[in-house]
């Protein structure tokens, strides 16, 4: 984290989001020709990080080769499944559940995209920091979390989401549901050791929505770390999303 290659794409993630919102604003579109461009950059997204992460592995008996997906690349965090709500609030006519969406994509693609940003997951993990600039992966990973922060930002620029405090508590109801899921799905695509029928170790497992792990190397040892680690970053959720809702509510009081 925060390499000479790390930097100059946040120089150049910073370049590309102040040239935006400079067009943005100059420019005013509708905010639903701002997700026609999000659904495209979306979908070209995903086609990147699969065809460069995807990889041939050989059967255990060597006889056959299989194409693989990790389960890290599953669109399983929260700034992948930020994907579907981008089209379902592009293309739906239910009004009141998308200005929900709209109100529950503000301040979560502003606040993961920047943690994504800030704390690049794919450096040394999926690839070598010298791959900065030589690999798509990476391309994939910076344009689209820009994306996704400059989409964020625009959707109260728009003037076509009122946001209040109806929306803060949607919200997070939202990510406490989402939260409390990553958790079976942590552990469903975990690779866990048993003998005998009886758990011995886990070897590998993903970490969607951070729920169990700290992703800069804080180790628990005990279950009540975990415990007070969940109740920590709840709260920190709560606080900063709170912080974000709360200049548009006193607006409207």
């Amino acid at each position: 984290m925060f390499s000479i290659y790390h930097i100059i794409w946040l120089v150049i993630c910073v370049a590309v989001m102040i040239a935006a919102i400079i067009y943005l604003k100059k420019q005013r579109p509708q905010l639903k020709d701002v997700l026609t461009v999000a659904c495209i950059v979306s979908i070209a997204s995903e086609l990147i990080k699969v065809f460069s992460t995807i990889q041939m592995v050989p059967s255990s008996d060597g006889t056959m080769m299989y194409p693989y997906l990790e389960v890290q690349h599953l669109p399983l965090h929260l700034c992948s499944l930020q994907i579907l709500v981008i089209f379902y609030v592009r293309f739906s006519n239910n009004d009141k559940l998308r200005d929900k969406l709209l109100a529950f994509m503000y301040p979560t693609c502003i606040v993961g995209a920047v943690l994504a940003l800030m704390m690049t997951s794919i450096f040394n993990a999926t690839i070598e920091v010298t791959q900065a600039f030589t690999h798509p992966l990476a391309y994939q990973y910076f344009l689209f979390h820009t994306m996704l922060l400059l989409l964020g930002i625009y959707i109260p620029m728009s003037g076509e989401v009122e946001l209040d405090w109806k929306h803060y508590r949607s919200t997070m109801a939202i990510l406490a549901v989402l939260g409390f899921l990553s958790i079976y799905i942590n552990s469903l695509l975990a690779k866990a050791t048993y003998v005998s029928g009886v758990l011995q170790s886990v070897d590998y497992t993903p970490n969607f929505f951070f729920t169990y792990k700290f992703p800069i190397g804080i180790v628990f040892t005990e279950i009540w770390h975990w415990y007070i680690y969940i109740a920590v970053i709840a709260v920190a959720a709560a606080a900063v999303i709170g912080l974000m809702y709360l200049p548009f509510c006193r607006k409207k009081n």
